[in-house]
């Protein structure tokens, strides 16, 4: 009764009484069962496959293992790690199913201005409601344009507009079983219909992993590293695997289709090329600084330009929006590649000096940008595809 009457208040008199007559006085019960029990583990055993069979998924779903570096302090010594169970579908495939499916009716292949007219002094005001009516699609169809065809090719050249979203979420109440799902939406289809709840316009492209916990005793094995240090380079590899999966998603396919375009028959019976196009990726604050390989609040914590910290006190002003539009971020290559040549050659820790130096201001972190090493020459930004995540940025009532 002191057990039931301490702790949580969820203890009923019914469940002491199961818990005593169907557990303690159970005839198989014993109590070595218990030594070095453990809550946690016990939980994970749980969430594992206990008879280890093999997760089928559907034709178009792939499995890759992501293969990391860990660096250990030692000149061109490199660990390496392979994370496996990352399942996902080319994103080619995504986007040809979309295109096949019936929804795609309902596609805007082509952006125009949509503009209100006054009908008392009819005066015109332009009106910014969808994807296809930015300035960003208008423009992304000129540049589209104005680019040399392919070779005897006179199909008609249109945009795939691709708006990716990703939250990792815990599957239970109880339990450690999590997934990291990432989603994709197509900007060609209008918003009324892309957010209704049963629309089907949302298309599950695949499952992040995370870092299994032997990563862990790899990180304890390595000499002369301290609890802060390991959390330090436990981060660090987060982040290496999350720009991992991404270099798979981004494959060569996905790239020559981004370059040159995929020939596809549209829902009009239409043979058209289509390109590609990434324009918004949405995600809560610790995902948007690792896409844009920053620091979580550091010095300059905003993905999309490099407002100090110092600033913060004029959010909203004037001058606040003026410097957002002056001070936009713009990758740093060059530094990023040679405090990485620190890390890997000659063994200088992730959060040195000489690697915080080599960085510079800007609350960047040593790993690189899938986004801009694959796609920045091709014209993406991938600071200002991080929009405003609504969900988590204002309707939960803090502006993060």
């Amino acid at each position: 009764m002191s057990w039931m009457n301490s702790g949580g208040n969820k203890k009923s008199e019914t469940e002491v009484a199961r818990l005593v007559k169907e557990v303690m006085m159970a005839d198989d019960f014993d109590l070595k069962h218990l030594e070095n029990f453990s809550v946690r583990r016990s939980l994970r055993e749980l969430d594992n496959d206990p008879n280890k069979k093999k997760i089928e998924f559907p034709d178009d779903w792939a499995q890759a293992d992501v293969t990391i570096n860990i660096p250990t302090k030692s000149k061109d010594d490199a660990r390496l790690f392979s994370v496996p169970g990352f399942h996902f579908r080319p994103l080619l495939e995504v986007i040809r199913s979309a295109f096949a499916d019936v929804q795609a009716n309902a596609f805007h292949l082509a952006p125009f201005k949509r503009m209100w007219k006054d009908p008392l002094d009819n005066h015109q005001e332009r009106v910014f409601d969808e994807l296809y009516t930015s300035d960003s699609w208008l423009d992304a169809q000129d540049e589209l344009q104005k680019l040399p065809r392919e070779p005897d090719c006179t199909l008609e050249r249109v945009i795939a507009g691709l708006m990716f979203f990703s939250d990792a979420t815990h599957l239970a109440n109880f339990g450690t079983a999590k997934a990291w799902p990432l989603y994709l939406y197509f900007g060609n289809l209008t918003k009324y219909a892309r957010s209704a709840p049963k629309s089907g316009a949302c298309h599950l492209v695949g499952f992040l992993p995370s870092l299994p916990d032997k990563v862990k005793d790899l990180l304890r094995s390595f000499p002369r590293i301290s609890k802060s240090g390991m959390a330090t380079l436990h981060t660090h590899c987060r982040r290496e695997l999350f720009h991992g999966c991404w270099d798979i998603l981004l494959d060569q396919d996905f790239l020559h289709a981004y370059r040159h375009g995929m020939v596809l028959r549209c829902a009009d019976g239409v043979l058209r090329r289509i390109f590609p196009r990434i324009f918004t990726y949405s995600a809560d604050y610790p995902e948007k600084v690792l896409i844009a390989t920053i620091k979580d609040m550091g010095s300059c914590p905003c993905p999309r330009c490099l407002t100090p910290k110092s600033m913060f006190t004029s959010l909203g002003l004037r001058q606040d929006m003026k410097s957002r539009l002056e001070n936009l971020r713009v990758y740093v290559t060059t530094n990023i590649t040679r405090a990485r040549e620190y890390i890997y050659r000659w063994g200088n820790t992730v959060d040195g000096v000489k690697v915080e130096e080599m960085l510079g201001e800007g609350s960047w972190v040593p790993v690189m940008n899938k986004f801009v090493e694959k796609l920045g020459s091709l014209g993406l930004d991938p600071f200002r595809m991080l929009v405003v995540d609504f969900m988590h940025e204002c309707e939960l009532g803090t502006w993060k």
